[in-house]
């Protein structure tokens, strides 16, 4: 409500910003604002839009923050719109194996308009459970690290730094970091630290230029991942971790469960640094068709939960972005017994009309405009879709119109539709 810094480019803007601050903060509160707010929820689109390509994001910090500027100027959606570089010089410098993407110097380099790609592998083997639940940070630096990036080897050789809070292990530790392998995995974290942070000043700059320029408040001040994702995204794989859930079920159940308290630091670190309280939390394996209801509360849902309530207790607001249908979860979660008033919930291709009954009376609910309709729809289709969604959503307060997914494709009438429709349709 309150951001430090410049001052607004005019009176007028100062007050727009502290307008679309307060709508997010009432729908947040389950109020009803003075009209729905629209969070556009877009990345390629805001590429596509600029004439820059997929590579550009990942190689051209420049142009990346002169399109986040372009599209803020010309659409005026409610909240930023700011696009961080993806830094693919860092990523090709440290070995990253986790994905492929445009513009890269390794041979499984995409085309340069082909959004990036995950490039799933059980880069954790079955029988390095134990290790991952005994000590889940060594695990990553000393295993994980070594095998998911091909530059940074040398972290296996890490040394326990439990040796220094004695006097008589310092020089050890750092003798240990002074030679081989190690060193040479430091000093290309090091210069990737480096090259990272002077990618990213153009798109900080452009962000604070976004907030005092426009008065586009930003509702993303971090991200983490839900514990049962993180194993399952990259560390096994999706078949790792859909055998494991049968195979090995208890060691999966303890490792989520060891996890949780880092996947809420990565969220409570994010927020300190960013000064926003808001965490968006991308669920993945959790949707309806991956597992059953009866996996979903022994797998899924315990350490979600347990994450949702560690968010909030840090004082901060969850915002679980509800990839795919949840429409086979919405009753276990309701009924899980989560404070009212304390997360948002983005939903993708879940039925409104039961997110609305089931979550209206204990938590802020948005998206659901299908990504494909910004693409392939007509203005009045989106006017039509935006309005009949605020009609079964908006009464009472705590929603906000969003797309169901992240926007990469986009007909940009329809875009100004979108951001139109609650200023037409949404008003209290």
């Amino acid at each position: 409500m309150t951001p430090k810094g410049k001052t607004f480019a005019s009176r007028e803007v100062a007050e727009t910003f502290q307008r679309r601050a307060q709508r997010w903060m009432d729908i947040i509160a389950l109020k009803e604002p003075d009209r729905v707010p629209a969070l556009l929820v877009a990345e390629g689109a805001v590429a596509q839009y600029a004439g820059i390509t997929q590579a550009d994001i990942f190689y051209s910090p420049d142009k990346l923050a002169q399109a986040s500027l372009k599209f803020q100027k010309d659409f005026q959606p409610d909240y930023s719109m700011t696009l961080f570089p993806m830094s693919g010089r860092t990523l090709d410098l440290i070995g990253y194996k986790l994905a492929h993407w445009p513009g890269s110097s390794r041979p499984d380099a995409l085309p340069e308009n082909i959004h990036f790609q995950y490039a799933e592998g059980e880069y954790m083997p079955t029988e390095d459970y134990d290790k991952l639940i005994a000590n889940p940070e060594g695990y990553m630096l000393r295993s994980f690290i070594p095998k998911a990036f091909e530059n940074l080897k040398g972290f296996a050789l890490l040394p326990n730094l439990y040796n220094l809070v004695e006097i008589t292990g310092v020089s050890t530790v750092l003798a240990s970091m002074a030679m081989g392998p190690l060193r040479d995995s430091l000093e290309r974290v090091l210069k990737a630290a480096s090259m990272v942070m002077e990618e990213m000043m153009p798109a900080m700059a452009a962000g604070l230029e976004i907030t005092w320029q426009w008065g586009a408040p930003s509702v993303v001040g971090g991200i983490t991942f839900a514990p049962f994702d993180i194993i399952g995204d990259t560390m096994r794989g999706t078949r790792g971790i859909m055998l494991d859930m049968y195979q090995r079920p208890d060691k999966l159940i303890a490792a989520c469960e060891a996890i949780t308290p880092f996947s809420i630091e990565i969220a409570v670190q994010s927020a300190m640094a960013s000064g926003n309280p808001y965490i968006v939390i991308p669920l993945h394996k959790g949707a309806d068709g991956f597992m059953s209801n009866e996996q979903f509360e022994k797998f899924y849902w315990p350490t979600l939960k347990a994450q949702l309530l560690g968010i909030i207790e840090a004082g901060l607001v969850p915002v679980p972005f509800v990839e795919g249908s949840y429409n086979q979860r919405l009753d276990i979660i309701a009924e899980s017994g989560l404070p009212a008033g304390k997360t948002a919930w983005m939903f993708d291709q879940s039925d409104m009309k039961a997110v609305k009954k089931k979550f209206g009376s204990w938590a802020c609910i948005g998206g659901n405009v299908p990504a494909s309709l910004f693409a392939t729809g007509t203005p009045q289709e989106m006017e039509d879709y935006c309005k009949k969604l605020m009609d079964i959503a908006a009464p009472g307060g705590g929603f906000f119109l969003a797309p169901g997914a992240v926007v990469d494709h986009a007909k940009f009438e329809n875009v100004h539709a979108f951001i139109n429709s609650p200023k037409k349709h949404g008003v209290y």
